[in-house]
């Protein structure tokens, strides 16, 4: 057994970033006053990575990780030989991410890099297109019964696991049993509206799902129901609590992989990389210059990854590098930045429970202090303005919503109507460490909010910490920055998984906003066969979440990938890490 015990970073304070101050205000100007000079826009940045850097030392990768199995903290992967090439001529794609991969276990991964993993070593029963529809995958067809409960399921009969069993009916029914039985991960997507004994192979290559209730997003869940080899499973199985079945494979599948998936699991390091293999008889064939291996490096340093891009080591940088990093690459022989539109928002996640934040007043308050304009051009350039929790783009999207502008005067009267004084207000703010623009986000939030009278003290941690910190409301700091799209391709994904009660103590759901009415609505949308009715509850739920100022809609992503000039294939689908199924991929 491994004891964890958490120890804080060093907070940043309003005396740590005196200097910061100092450098900005001129003749009592401030930082938004700073971005109308291009020079002092400049002199902001710079600023921002000196004293960030500075006031964050002493927190860096030696806090331990929670968010994995073994909480070991990621750190940058060993930066040695050759991009492109491998053993015998066999091509190799090399990218980086910044977030370690806590479990490969198709029953527990939920975030994006665990999702990687998944996807490209496991097949699903239907799988998202580029605009976000649904398309079959290990299932060649279906169909739904008149009364939107019974789907039935025909399986691929050409489709074999990586260790040459055929996939049957009987491996999803397994899957089911497995995904409710350990119960983690994205489990209560499917058990609050399916009993396991509800899920039935007809025959080898038919299998039934009968619901307890109309559920709309049904199909479009299925995406995360990564179908693993039964016996396979069965036959690596530890001591457990799930009785003949052992430990259901867990310590196996944290280790292995069980899938029919395009990629096989080749090695494993946690705390610095992944790599995998092409399972060459793959179902769906390949596609000619497919790569035969991917190897994925935990490398999180700008200037460590600016340099194997340029030497031509990686092949393609994670969605998370610097603006800085972003811009020398696009100037670089031999590589191309593209900038690519998403569907994922970036949230100022507020704790709608905790005080003084679980105030509506200063909640408002703190919406209208915040200086958008300044957050999305200058420190995530290329974003688009987010209005309400659900990305323009969404075809259900809540148009009318009033999105709160920058108005420090309007937050000021806020809060003394509210009965505030200077100095009552004290709030946390946390964001993922060693993160530039983050960091950068941190800052300005923290200038933003002195100016109306609140002090912010930035508690930066890693990934891991702030996942176990959502995990309760006394521990949930006031303020939290979380990238957040589908996970699905269903609205359903934004609205259950952030809003709704049942789904609390999440990283997704670190507002922990626990409202009657926003759970009635939810439940209504998805018991909404019509596409009409359902999108007239989705508008209401927008509006309902924005008057409760639930957190702080900042801007919607269009993030950024640098790619070696010959590699092509990147697709992007509007479902977590579906962009990075790898079987896309070529070298040209």
């Amino acid at each position: 057994m491994l004891l964890y015990v958490y120890v804080p970073c060093r907070p940043m304070t309003k005396g740590s970033t005196r200097k910061l101050r100092e450098t900005f205000e001129r003749d009592g100007g401030s930082l938004s006053d700073m971005f109308q000079d291009r020079n002092n826009r400049r002199q902001f940045l710079q600023a921002l990575g000196a004293v960030g850097a500075a006031g964050l030392a002493g927190c860096s990768s030696d806090q331990p990780d929670n968010g994995g199995d073994d909480g070991a903290t990621p750190t940058d992967a060993d930066t040695d030989g050759e991009g492109g090439g491998g053993s015998d001529g066999e091509s190799t794609f090399r990218m980086n991410a910044v977030q370690r991969f806590g479990t490969i276990d198709p029953a527990k991964g939920t975030d994006y890099t665990q999702t990687m993993a998944l996807l490209n070593m496991y097949d699903g029963l239907v799988f998202p297109n580029a605009d976000g529809e649904l398309v079959p995958h290990l299932a060649s067809d279906w169909s739904v019964s008149d009364d939107n409960l019974t789907y039935t399921f025909q399986i691929r009969e050409d489709a074999t696991f990586h260790n040459g069993n055929s996939v049957r009916a009987e491996d999803v029914v397994f899957t089911v049993e497995r995904f409710f039985d350990i119960n983690q991960g994205y489990a209560s997507l499917l058990s609050e509206v399916l009993d396991q004994e509800n899920v039935v192979a007809l025959d080898e290559h038919t299998v039934e799902f009968t619901l307890n209730r109309v559920h709309s997003p049904f199909l479009a869940t299925l995406v995360l129901l990564f179908i693993v080899d039964k016996r396979e499973v069965l036959n690596n199985t530890a001591d457990g609590e799930f009785g003949d079945r052992g430990d259901y494979g867990q310590e196996y599948l944290n280790n292995n992989d069980a899938g029919s998936g395009p990629y096989m699991l080749d090695s494993f390091e946690r705390q610095s990389s992944i790599s995998f293999a092409k399972y060459d008889d793959y179902w769906m064939g390949w596609p000619d210059n497919a790569f035969d291996n991917v190897e994925i490096r935990i490398i999180t340093e700008d200037p460590t990854v600016r340099t194997l891009m340029s030497n031509g080591e990686l092949d393609m940088t994670s969605q998370y590098q610097s603006t800085e990093t972003y811009e020398t690459l696009r100037n670089t022989d031999g590589v191309r930045v593209e900038q690519i539109p998403t569907v994922t928002v970036f949230y100022m996640k507020v704790n709608n429970q905790k005080p003084p934040t679980d105030d509506p007043a200063v909640r408002e308050a703190m919406a209208y202090g915040f200086d958008y304009e300044t957050a999305r051009n200058e420190i995530a350039p290329g974003s688009m303005q987010a209005q309400g929790p659900l990305a323009p783009s969404f075809g259900v999207h809540n148009e009318n919503i009033e999105q709160p502008t920058y108005d420090p005067e309007h937050a000021r009267q806020v809060l003394s109507d509210a009965g505030y004084s200077e100095g009552d207000l004290q709030i946390v703010n946390t964001y993922v460490q060693s993160n530039n623009m983050e960091e950068k986000m941190a800052l300005l939030f923290q200038q933003n909010m002195d100016a109306i009278g609140i002090d912010v003290e930035l508690q930066p941690q890693t990934w891991g910490t702030m996942t176990e910190l959502a995990t309760s409301v006394e521990d949930t700091p006031h303020t939290n920055h979380v990238f957040y799209g589908p996970v699905y391709p269903s609205p359903d994904t934004v609205f259950y998984n952030q809003y709704h009660s049942e789904a609390a103590e999440t990283w997704m759901s670190m507002s922990h906003v626990e409202d009657d009415q926003v759970d009635a609505m939810i439940e209504e949308a998805r018991g909404t066969v019509d596409a009409d009715a359902r999108a007239e509850i989705y508008a209401d739920l927008q509006a309902r979440l924005a008057e409760m100022y639930a957190e702080m809609f900042v801007f919607v992503q269009a993030k950024q990938h640098a790619f070696s000039d010959d590699v092509a294939g990147y697709t992007y689908r509007p479902s977590q890490s579906y962009d990075y199924w790898f079987h896309d991929y070529v070298r040209e």
